[in-house]
């Protein structure tokens, strides 16, 4: 039998590998595809700037509270940050370079600061004419001053125009706003009574070992020695004082009826 003919009759070809490649190739493409598109749908992706200085990604679940939270594993402190659609933007994932964009999905991301409880995407852009009070204040005890007649026209009519508003930035721990989402006041008040509560439970189990029908039975017999034993005293002691009066010459008689 040549070469050729026994080549043939081999189950296994060269260009088996071929094909087995490119079925498992195809198969880890739809699994990625449906496990990628089932995270983008279910999470969202979180970037969070560091107190340090640099940046970590996450994944928050989707909720309907309009906030995500992440949990510290070292030390089991959840922070919260509120998010809103206006927030978020979508970008590729899962965002790597060697896989094509048509096989990415899109997540929606949101940037947080580690040391601050509003996104930084939730950003205002700055309105116009507003001031703080203390600037207001300034220009009004500074407009009397103005000489130059043009400039305190301008002046004028800006402080006719201008409001006020807080221009300042609300900094406020996420672990502050996460603790009273999640009632962690609440819960270590529950875990005080809880630990009360077992220490009773605990205490009344004991004694309701201790309290059987064999006890009960034995405390009862003791019971009823204790009152034959004390009968039986009295009855000793009212011999000892009829003998005691009869030796000092005492007579106990029924008093005689008056005629």
């Amino acid at each position: 039998m040549s070469e050729a003919e026994l080549m043939n009759l081999m189950w296994f070809q060269p260009w088996h590998v071929f094909l087995y490649l490119f079925v498992i190739f195809v198969v880890m493409v739809v699994f990625y595809e449906w496990r990628w598109a089932k995270t983008c749908s279910e999470n969202i992706q979180i970037l969070v700037a560091q107190t340090g200085g640099g940046g970590d990604f996450k994944l928050a679940p989707k909720t309907s509270s309009g906030s995500i939270s992440l949990t510290n594993p070292n030390s089991n402190t959840v922070r919260t940050w509120p998010i809103n659609e206006l927030a978020t933007i979508e970008v590729p994932y899962p965002g790597v370079g060697f896989i094509p964009a048509f096989l990415q999905k899109t997540i929606r991301m949101a940037i947080i600061n580690e040391g601050d409880w509003e996104p930084m995407l939730n950003r205002s852009p700055h309105m116009d004419k507003i001031a703080s009070p203390d600037i207001v204040e300034f220009m009004n005890d500074l407009l009397p001053n103005i000489t130059d007649k043009p400039s305190k026209t301008r002046l004028e009519k800006l402080l006719k125009e201008v409001s006020t508003g807080p221009t300042r930035e609300m900094i406020a721990s996420p672990a502050v706003l996460g603790n009273l989402i999640n009632e962690k006041i609440t819960e270590a008040v529950m875990t005080v009574n809880k630990e009360i509560f077992d220490r009773v439970e605990g205490l009344m189990r004991r004694l309701s070992k201790l309290i059987n029908p064999n006890v009960v039975y034995v405390g009862l017999g003791l019971a009823l020695v204790g009152i034959i034993v004390v009968i039986f005293m009295l009855g000793n002691l009212q011999t000892d004082l009829e003998a005691i009066h009869r030796a000092l010459g005492i007579t106990t008689s029924a008093p005689q009826p008056v005629k």
